[in-house]
């Protein structure tokens, strides 16, 4: 999730959190008493493990380095280690997929959350700015049951700065992390699916519900543009056929005018100009049968059925037709994941809170608005994104302070 360009971060502060059932540290507010939240990382300044110090002074002396403007977006673990993104929005971010060493267990001894250097993934070498056939702009990406990662690079940079540099595509590179973590392929999207000037590919999921050797598994993107005339959609690429397409709906897939684009938090007014932006899909236990999709300028939740997804056939009323409005929740937000247990978990932007939407009453209630509130905390859950759970099946978030831009 991002929030557009009338955002901006008064910090560059991320904080990731795990959580569980029982988690540790109380930083809750006393509407979940019974919920606490665990920070296992928290960063005031990022900053890389450079080859030497004398590089790192030269980053910053030339502009490639400039450490305001780097800020994590997305975490997701796989063994040992915690991969996490730092989006080019703007210059100055030397590496935009990275590592860290992760076991809760040995993160701290003295309470205190740790701020480890990022170290470059899988190297410095495909951090190269400029070059094509190297990451430019990883937003997000997902690691699928394989040890495959997934990445979502959007090729274009400086997205925010008013100047954005639109001179590489965007692409779909697997990574192998089994073995020497190297590329296993590579897709570059067609400029027609996604587009080479406007495109902010944002979120995916990966449908592992064809089972077999991962040839024949799916990706489910969330695409919510930028410009104010340029629509959001959901992109699919298909492994197998090594093809993609986008599936679109201007109702459901766009910003709303009027409250349901604004926020406010601490008193400040924001207003939500992106479309489509988190997406969660449905347990495989059900057969992995619906993507839940939200604009980040709407108050309500939506899913579609992943068959009319995956039928690249389908004309735009049938998508139409298939829609399910599921109704609003209590606030916007961006961020959203769901659990083996099909529990939906939802960044609830002006309060301040996640909430998590059941199963049991998705099916029995079926109303969002009703999803229990986990956790509330005006100081530090302003910005909640970056979902995903590690390998004890706790539950993960990444957290940075927004305020409108002047």
């Amino acid at each position: 999730m991002a929030h557009g360009v009338p955002w901006t971060w008064r910090l560059a502060l991320a904080l990731a959190l795990a959580a569980t059932g029982t988690w540790r540290n109380s930083v809750v507010a006393e509407e979940a008493e019974n919920v606490k939240l665990e920070e296992v990382y928290g960063w005031k300044v990022l900053d890389y493990a450079w080859p030497t110090e004398e590089s790192r002074d030269e980053a910053r002396i030339n502009g490639t380095f400039i450490p305001k403007n780097n800020i994590i977006i997305s975490a997701k673990t796989w063994g040992d280690r915690m991969y996490i993104t730092v989006p080019r929005w703007l210059p100055g971010v030397p590496s935009t997929l990275n590592w860290v060493p992760y076991n809760v267990s040995e993160l701290s001894t003295d309470g205190e959350p740790l701020s480890p250097p990022l170290n470059p993934f899988p190297s410095w070498e495909m951090q190269e700015v400029g070059n094509c056939s190297a990451l430019q702009f990883v937003q997000s990406m997902e690691i699928d049951p394989l040890g495959r990662m997934w990445v979502l690079d959007v090729g274009r940079r400086n997205i925010f700065s008013g100047s954005p540099d639109n001179s590489c595509p965007p692409k779909l590179v697997l990574l192998d992390l089994q073995h020497d973590n190297r590329v296993l392929h590579t897709f570059t999207f067609p400029d027609d699916v996604v587009s080479h000037t406007n495109n902010f590919i944002n979120d995916l999921v990966i449908d592992v519900s064809d089972g077999g050797e991962g040839y024949d598994w799916y990706a489910y993107i969330s695409d919510p543009q930028t410009g104010q005339d340029n629509g959001g959609g959901i992109v699919v690429y298909h492994l197998g056929t090594d093809r993609a397409w986008r599936v679109s709906d201007w109702a459901s897939m766009n910003y709303e005018s009027g409250e349901a684009s604004e926020v406010y938090i601490e008193g400040e007014r924001s207003v939500l100009r992106m479309n489509v932006d988190g997406i969660g899909l449905s347990p495989l236990a059900e057969g992995a049968d619906k993507l839940f999709y939200a604009p980040l300028g709407s108050f309500n939740l939506y899913y579609l059925p992943t068959a009319i997804l995956r039928n690249q056939s389908a004309e735009s009323l049938d998508v139409t037709r298939a829609v399910v409005d599921l109704g609003p929740r209590t606030s916007q937000g961006g961020g959203m994941a769901v659990d083996s247990t099909g529990a939906l978990y939802l960044g609830l932007l002006g309060q301040e809170s996640i909430a998590r939407w059941s199963h049991e009453a998705q099916v029995t209630v079926g109303d969002p608005y009703e999803a229990e509130v986990l956790a509330i905390d005006p100081d530090r859950l302003q910005g909640i994104d970056g979902f995903g759970f590690d390998n004890d099946n706790k539950y993960l978030f990444i957290v940075f302070p927004v305020q409108e831009q002047d």
